[in-house]
């Protein structure tokens, strides 16, 4: 609490005279200058703070200006993958061959002297790891797909060249295609090619963000044929692309595993 300040003290009645005061001189006045007006104080003006506009990353793109990409197969029993290389113990094991026996495969995004950052078949989407050089074989591939969501196209790339462009149907507003950067993972045969999938169905490294299972599955993306084409260019499946089962014939044949899969709005 604040304190009230103490009356000045006086001196004791002891008896004791006390000192008059010398008598007061004569002090002749001299004119002071008249001080001039006060100038109102100016607040110094503080400099705004600079709003730095959020950078956007931009997109490493893996494959080269010509088009070409490569792809790791794993080599090894058991592949180790690292959070970084110099971490000291591995992210994960993978084998190589994944669940249903497709030879295990990743796209390589950069190399760093003995070590390959590759893409993933593991959620969460766009997930990246890296590998030992020793423990893959690597291949080149001029092979690419770019997919527009909006439009309902898939677009066939090798090296710098269009090859050909195909529409597609895609997953409806409440279990959307993911859009990203992925690749193929394997190559499946349906037993009826007359089926829900066509004759031909890759998986792609993506994942649903909705889904985590379907028909059995931890909610993989597939490209595949379709028994209704009349639903094509539509927003109609689980996330899937669908294609019309002429096309999908064409891409099994010339696609190997590893391809770039850009999903775009």
């Amino acid at each position: 609490m604040h304190q009230a300040a103490p009356k000045p003290s006086t001196p004791a009645s002891t008896g004791q005279k006390q000192a008059r005061p010398a008598a007061a001189t004569k002090v002749k006045k001299v004119a002071q200058p008249r001080p001039s007006p006060a100038r109102p104080r100016v607040k110094p003006s503080r400099p705004r703070p600079r709003t730095s506009k959020p950078k956007v990353q931009k997109r490493v793109l893996p494959w080269r200006p010509d088009g070409m990409s490569e792809v790791a197969h794993v080599r090894v029993r058991r592949i180790a993958v690292y959070r970084s290389p110099q971490a000291k113990h591995a992210l994960l094991l993978l084998g190589r061959r994944d669940g249903n026996g497709t030879p295990r495969t990743f796209l390589v995004r950069a190399t760093k002297g003995d070590w390959l950052r590759v893409f993933l078949p593991t959620r969460p989407n766009e997930s990246q790891g890296w590998v030992h050089r020793r423990a893959v074989r690597v291949y080149t591939n001029g092979y690419r797909l770019v997919i527009r969501l909006r439009s309902h196209q898939l677009r066939l790339w090798r090296g710098d060249r269009l090859v050909a462009s195909y529409p597609v149907a895609v997953g409806t507003s409440s279990t959307p295609t993911p859009r990203g950067l992925y690749y193929i993972v394997e190559l499946l045969k349906p037993s009826s090619p007359n089926g829900t999938y066509g004759p031909f169905s890759f998986g792609l490294s993506a994942h649903s963000n909705v889904l985590k299972q379907f028909a059995g599955g931890d909610g993989r993306v597939g490209l595949h044929g379709t028994n209704q084409p009349g639903l094509i260019g539509s927003n109609v499946s689980h996330g899937c692309i669908r294609l019309r089962n002429a096309a999908v014939r064409r891409l099994a044949r010339i696609l190997p595993l590893g391809t770039p899969v850009y999903i775009r709005a």
